[in-house]
Formats: C-alpha cells, sequence, structure tokens
C-alpha cells in the first residue's frame, strides 16, 4: 500500500546556537537536509514550514515558572542553562518553533490525508520534564521544552484522542517524557535506549511501570551496551509490535533519535542502519494493517553520521527509494545475553501481568 508522507523543516532550526564543538548543533540539521536532497528525496515528499507553538500549548506540559525561566535566561543573554545545555539569542523562540511544529505534524496526519510526517526540529525535547531536569537527571541533556510530549497532550485535549503511543528509540532514556505520562493511561510510552547504569541520563528501568491510572503504561527496555541489530530485532518483534497490536493506539508519535547507530560518538550501542529500516517497516505494516491509522516522528539526538543516514533511510523507505546498505551488526556475547534477559524481564514485569501478552 502507498504510504503518503510529509517532511516538516525550516531554517529557523539552525538559529539555536550552542558553541561550535556542542554536539547538538545546527550542523545536525543541515547534514541531514543534504543528505535527503543529494539522493532526491525531498523531490518525492511534500515539505512544510515550522509553526510556532503558544505558551498555552507548552504550558500543557511544562510548569509556567520553568517557562518563564528559559524565557528570561535567554533575554539576559545567558549561554548555560546546565552544563550540558546551552542557549543563544533565538533559542527560545526556536524552542517553540520546534514543539508547535511537532503539533503541526500531528496536525497534517489527522487532517491532510498524509500517513506520515518527519518532523527535523531542534533543539530536542525528550529530557525535558514538567520543571526541567525530570527524575534526578543532573541536566536537561541539550533539550528546552518536550515537543513530543506537548504533541501528544494537543492531540488528547484538542482532538479527545484516548490511545496516543510514544515510542522512543533514542538511545538515551527519554526521562522527561516518562515523567510527564507516568500517571496517564492515554499515552503508552516505550522506549529503547542503552542501560541508564551505563549512559545519561541514569533512569528508565524495567521496574519503572507507570504508577495509579497510568500503571502497566510505561514499558522500559534497557540494553546493555555493543548490543547490535540481532538483539534489537528481538525487542522490535517479541515486545514493540506485540504491545502494540494488542493497545493499538490511534496514533504512533515516535521519538527519533539516531544515537544508538554504531558510529555515534556519544553512546556504545551497536546498531546499524537495518535497525531504523526495521522501525520504519514495522510502522508501516501496522498502519497498513489497521493496528494504527497515522505516525508522527519527531526528531531527537543524533550525533554522527547515523544521523543523516538513519533518517535517509527511514524516509527512503516509505517513499520506495533506495536504501542506504551497511552490513548487519552482531551483538557481543555479553549484551546479547543480557539483552535477552532484558526481554524476558519485560514479560515478567509488564506484558504478561499488565498485558496478558505470554512470552514469545
Amino acid at each position: 500500500m502507498k504510504t503518503s508522507l510529509c517532511i516538516i523543516y525550516d531554517e529557523i532550526f539552525t538559529k539555536h546556537n550552542p558553541d561550535p564543538y556542542h554536539p547538538e548543533r545546527p550542523q545536525r540539521l543541515t547534514e541531514v537536509i543534504k543528505e535527503l536532497n543529494e539522493r532526491g528525496v525531498l523531490a518525492r515528499v511534500k515539505m512544510e514550514r515550522a509553526v510556532k507553538a503558544s505558551l498555552s500549548d507548552i504550558m500543557r506540559v511544562h510548569d509556567e515558572d520553568y517557562v518563564e525561566y528559559i524565557k528570561r535566561a535567554v533575554e539576559r543573554g545567558a549561554r548555560y542553562i546546565d552544563p550540558d545545555t546551552q542557549v543563544s539569542k533565538k533559542s527560545f523562540e526556536v524552542a517553540l518553533y520546534a514543539a508547535g511544529s511537532s503539533i503541526y505534524g500531528c496536525e497534517k496526519v489527522l487532517n491532510e490525508g498524509f500517513d506520515i510526517c518527519f518532523v527535523l526540529a531542534r533543539p530536542p525535547g525528550h529530557h525535558a520534564g514538567r520543571a526541567g531536569a525530570a527524575l534526578g537527571a543532573p541536566t536537561l541533556g541539550f533539550c528546552l521544552f518536550n515537543n513530543i510530549a506537548i504533541a501528544a497532550k494537543h492531540l488528547i485535549e484538542e482532538h479527545g484522542l484516548k490511545r496516543v503511543t510514544i515510542f522512543d528509540f533514542d538511545c538515551h532514556h527519554g526521562n522527561g517524557t516518562q515523567e510527564i505520562f507516568y500517571q496517564d493511561k492515554s499515552v503508552l510510552y516505550i522506549s529503547t535506549h542503552q542501560d541508564g547504569r551505563t549512559a545519561y541520563p541514569g533512569t528508565g528501568f524495567v521496574n519503572e511501570v507507570g504508577d495509579g491510572e497510568g500503571r502497566g503504561y510505561n514499558i522500559n527496555i534497557p540494553l546493555p551496551p555493543f548490543t547490535g541489530d540481532d538483539v534489537y530485532e528481538e525487542v522490535l518483534r517479541r515486545v514493540v509490535e506485540r504491545v502494540l497490536e494488542e493497545y493499538r493506539p490511534e496514533i504512533l508519535l515516535l521519538s527519533a533519535g539516531f544515537d544508538a547507530h554504531k558510529d555515534d560518538p556519544l553512546t556504545s550501542m551497536s546498531l546499524s542502519l537495518n535497525s531504523y529500516t526495521r522501525i520504519a517497516e514495522l510502522v508501516k505494516r501496522l498502519i497498513d494493517e489497521g493496528v494504527t491509522k497515522k505516525a508522527v516522528f519527531v526528531l531527537e539526538g543524533g550525533y554522527g553520521r547515523g544521523l543523516a543516514q538513519g533518517v535517509y533511510d527511514i524516509v527512503a523507505y516509505f517513499t520506495s527509494m533506495p536504501l542506504i546498505e551497511e552490513s548487519k551488526t552482531s551483538s557481543s556475547e555479553r549484551a546479547k545475553r543480557e539483552g535477552l534477559k532484558v526481554i524476558n524481564e519485560v514479560y515478567e514485569k509488564i506484558l504478561r501481568p499488565y498485558w496478558g501478552i505470554e512470552a514469545c
């Protein structure tokens, strides 16, 4: 079945300017656009400009005091929000555009006939909690406002959606997103990430299953360093796919981070581009089979060549363009053993007791 796709990108996203040495710099996005353009994929998709969020949109998720703190820090010319997170003179405005474009991506798929939208925005957002750094993390991890959480809240409050899934495949746990929806059953949060004992932000363990009405709706899959495509494919097949088939979300939002790629300088995972293609295949199949209706990818991290090439391969898959070939990776023996153990733990602590899904 043919898939219709739009991309949201705007030069405004390059106006958030940390120091040139900072990993989360504007060149991340310009390199993505260059890759997409040189390989001819931009000519096959609908391109849309950024849309700015209102303060009321932001405060659906974030405390007013936190929003004011970021605004005033930018206005007074501050450079550092914390040791990881920098701002420049247009950062507050750019962050509003990143959040607003995430909302706009949802509107495009709901109202204009697109199956999928990819929001190529920055700064990223999934580490930002209600009042800043979330769940005891030392910093905001390059994030200002939680773009995907703001989009999810918009869907719930403005469109009346009752079943939204956020699948976060960034290498770092989305501690902000987890904090925001931890007691909310209208959002199923699934995160695959490098084990928090070995990576920022140090959260995202299997026993963090949600609380109150949200109990069972927070699914963490912390994977050991040097996890390759072999184990990740098992995670997608045995956990992510099965719980989505059970939940049947009205829309699937994806926190699209590409820093689990084997060449990323900030992480220790070993995925190849094949894992991102597997994600695209899963999304398309879920839409084609009616498990979910629409999907919106919102860019998060990725600091090496895996970012531009990973985005390309996902877009190329949906538009029937040639993929970038890369050999599949195998996990180290230890990572394979521990990764399969994590899958079994997810069954024991979440899938079986809360979803009635038996191990396969």
